[in-house]
């Protein structure tokens, strides 16, 4: 038999495997860079997404509060007397008499009360669990109003509605009892009998509300904030304390990554078309009554770090001005604050700031 001739089967030389697996590896690594390169930009946006969340959030919450602030149930300020029977559990200095301090005229009191940030939380003898739970040089804001939701004792001759037993089995919360155009008396169990007796009579659940800022998000372990919480980077909350309707104060997070908060107060003068916007320290005792709207300025942090680039700039909230460098920080200018995280230039930042009306006060 005769063989066939010519050149016999034969693979891949390791010449031609070669190219073909740098080849493969270069389109690889390709793929690679651009999957690396289209999650850094998703990173971004989400972290971008992230502090327009919050700080949306967080001036939503705090709006609504000032545009209620001041109201009771039809009557001014100066027309409300507190029960005796008005139970609160005071915390600190937070006790029955500063909660119940409606009156505009008195120091700390009325629908609208500010203080500046400083070293240590600013109202004495701190409720809210120590100076710990405090962001230093932030600014705290108080509040003050009954609240919409409507109860109907009635006429004070007439049979008691079934409103009145929400009222009775809650004896400790405190509400107002509103005769509207004529007066209004805060209490807590018994709804008060009044000279009024044939009017209409309304009762609103009283609120008081401090929105402040606390150095983490979590509290691990006791009641203050530490190094360790939050994963050893403690995330800076706006918080709302308030009391409940057991007579207590508590204080619940609002939302995560609010890294600075400065409250101005828009007084309107008599006869100026516009209010003239200070802050807490320079507003007169006899201006509180005047105080129509609050400029809320905020700057938010993302807790995520973005190494792309150095997230640097210049981040103004009110009197408070600093600088974010890379590699350093400058708060010359915002005495007594930190910027968060061990190396803030690592981390993307945002600031708002709105405008939010007293309505109760601006409507007479």
């Amino acid at each position: 038999m005769q063989r066939r001739s010519g050149l016999s089967q034969r693979g891949f030389s390791l010449v031609e495997l070669a190219v073909a697996v740098l080849l493969g590896a270069i389109v690889v690594g390709g793929l690679i860079n651009l999957f690396i390169s289209n999650r850094k930009a998703y990173q971004v946006q989400s972290g971008n997404n992230f502090l327009q969340e919050n700080l949306r959030i967080a001036t939503d919450r705090i709006g609504w509060s000032v545009r209620m602030a001041d109201f009771w149930g039809g009557n001014r300020f100066n027309t409300v007397t507190t029960n005796s029977g008005t139970t609160v559990t005071a915390k600190g200095n937070c006790n029955g008499a500063w909660a119940t301090l409606v009156d505009a005229t008195q120091t700390g009191g009325g629908g609208v009360y500010g203080y500046d940030g400083g070293t240590a939380f600013p109202i004495d003898a701190p409720c809210i669990d120590g100076d710990a739970n405090y962001v230093k040089g932030s600014d705290v804001l108080v509040l003050r109003y009954a609240d919409s939701t409507e109860l109907s004792p009635g006429p004070a001759d007439a049979t008691t509605p079934a409103e009145a037993s929400t009222i009775k089995n809650n004896a400790k919360e405190t509400f107002l009892l509103s005769t509207p155009g004529v007066a209004g008396q805060l209490f807590a169990g018994t709804v008060p009998t009044t000279s009024t007796a044939k009017l209409q009579r309304y009762a609103y659940p009283y609120q008081v509300e401090v929105y402040y800022l606390r150095p983490c998000s979590v509290i691990a372990s006791g009641t203050t904030c530490k190094a360790t919480d939050d994963n050893g980077l403690p995330l800076p909350t706006l918080m709302r304390m308030h009391l409940n309707a057991d007579g207590t104060f508590a204080s619940d997070a609002i939302v995560t990554g609010i890294e600075q908060i400065k409250f101005e107060y828009g007084v309107q003068d008599t006869g100026a078309t516009a209010p003239t916007y200070k802050a807490a320290s320079s507003v007169a005792a006899t201006e509180w009554p005047n105080v129509t709207s609050v400029r809320i300025s905020m700057v938010a942090v993302n807790p995520t770090r973005n190494l792309g680039i150095p997230n640097v700039g210049t981040f103004t909230a009110a009197s408070c001005v600093y600088k974010i460098n890379n590699g350093s920080t400058d708060v010359s200018k915002c005495t007594n604050f930190t910027p968060y995280g061990d190396k803030p230039w690592q981390f993307t930042r945002a600031r708002l700031q709105q405008v939010a009306q007293v309505r109760n006060r601006v409507r007479g």
